[in-house]
């Protein structure tokens, strides 16, 4: 998987990595040799005006005495020193009087760098000049070896980085592909691990909502109630074996606790056949009734599930309705304000048949539901039959179901 996926982090990480260090390297590069081209034109530049300077004194009474021959020696000393390819001193009207060069292989004036002059004076006139050009590229080899080094230096180091980006990135993306291998696959096609992780967890923790959370000091609590009745509990009473029957109510249990917990629902204590599980109303913006037709359709579709496994059918119907009741701080009064609401699911669950969800018109007329597909009432009764879920739902309960299923 990691050699097909071009964007799995076993690829992209050494890719970031080479590609940060050829551009970090390139800016380091120019700048090192910018700031050394710099301390170079200073360096010779001082030395040069120096020698100059101390040229033209030494020279001063060789030029006043006329005496070439002293002067040529002078210069020929000059010239000793490492690094100066040229000595000459002029007269007032730049007229050559003397001048030395160093031999070399390649005697040629195009290799010598800039030229340092400072006048020679004799009693504040200007008698002549001293001239002085060194190799050109002299000091700037001095700075080869440091240059070397520095370029070992920085090839060590984004040799670390990039074997570090190797092998971080193959065990992240080993990591990932671990966990990624237990979840339902989703067909992401060349998504990073993390993307396609996310992917498959979504509809483990979309359901959730957070933002904008009411406080507990709110008057009035608006909720989604949901009851789910198994119509054949009493006929399997009497004919499955009673630890057979408990094995696999025990199993339904599990998955409507874990269910709840997706959809952030609360479980009523059980009434006859029926199961209650009451959807708060979270922030402003929940679709709080929306979670619990969701809830209801996984519900019923892990019921069939249960079939493959234990061979045993669970006719499941399911309604529900919004209210909004006092939200009173005795646990007695709310349960109480939530009786009547209860006796109403009882009677619209009485109209339902097994596999359908039903739901009354004030909680049909939610906008979160308007979307959902229903079938108009019929003459004798005033209820709403969930046909299916928009598509978008439809997807997101069908990757809960096959994760969830995986567990039965």
């Amino acid at each position: 998987m990691m050699g097909k996926n071009k964007k799995s982090y076993a690829i992209v990480l050494p890719m970031l990595a080479v590609l940060f260090s050829i551009i970090f390297g390139t800016l380091s590069v120019l700048i090192i040799n910018h700031q050394m081209s710099m301390i170079i034109d200073k360096q010779e530049k001082y030395l040069g005006d120096t020698l100059s300077l101390q040229l033209a004194k030494i020279t001063k009474n060789s030029i006043i005495n006329k005496d070439i021959l002293s002067l040529q020696i002078e210069l020929d000393d000059m010239l000793r020193i490492d690094g100066i390819g040229f000595v000459a001193v002029y007269d007032a009207s730049m007229q050559i009087l003397s001048k030395a060069e160093r031999v070399t292989q390649i005697n040629n004036r195009n290799i010598l760098g800039n030229k340092y002059i400072n006048p020679i004076t004799i009693e504040n006139e200007i008698a002549g000049y001293a001239v002085i050009q060194f190799y050109e590229g002299f000091f700037s080899s001095y700075f080869k070896g440091k240059n070397k080094v520095i370029v070992l230096l920085f090839i060590g180091i984004f040799s670390t980085l990039i074997y570090i980006s190797v092998k971080l990135g193959k065990n992240l993306s080993v990591r990932l592909n671990n966990i990624n291998e237990q979840l339902p696959n989703n067909s992401e096609g060349t998504m990073d691990e993390l993307s396609i992780l996310e992917n498959r967890l979504k509809p483990l923790i979309s359901s959730r909502t957070n933002s904008q959370a009411f406080g507990m000091e709110e008057r009035y609590e608006e909720s989604t109630i949901l009851a789910v009745e198994c119509k054949n509990l009493t006929i399997l009473k009497t004919r499955v074996n009673p630890e057979h029957l408990e094995s696999l109510m025990y199993q339904f249990d599990i998955l409507i606790n874990k269910v709840s917990d997706i959809y952030g629902a609360t479980r009523f204590n059980a009434d006859q056949r029926c199961i209650y599980l009451k959807f708060k109303k979270k922030s402003t913006a929940d679709d709080y009734p929306l979670r619990a037709l969701c809830c209801s359709s996984v519900i019923h579709s892990l019921g069939d599930k249960l079939l493959d496994t234990h061979g045993i059918q669970l006719e499941l119907a399911s309604a529900l309705i919004n209210v909004r009741c006092k939200n009173f701080k005795s646990q007695l009064l709310r349960e109480s304000a939530l009786g009547d609401y209860l006796t109403l699911l009882q009677s619209m669950l009485e109209q339902a048949v097994g596999g359908e969800i039903l739901l009354d018109e004030k909680t049909k007329n939610h906008k979160a539901l308007e979307r959902a597909h229903l079938s108009p009432p019929s003459e004798k009764s005033l209820l709403f039959r969930v046909e299916k879920l928009d598509d978008a739902c439809k997807k997101l309960t069908n990757q809960q179901i096959e994760i969830l299923a995986s567990d039965i």
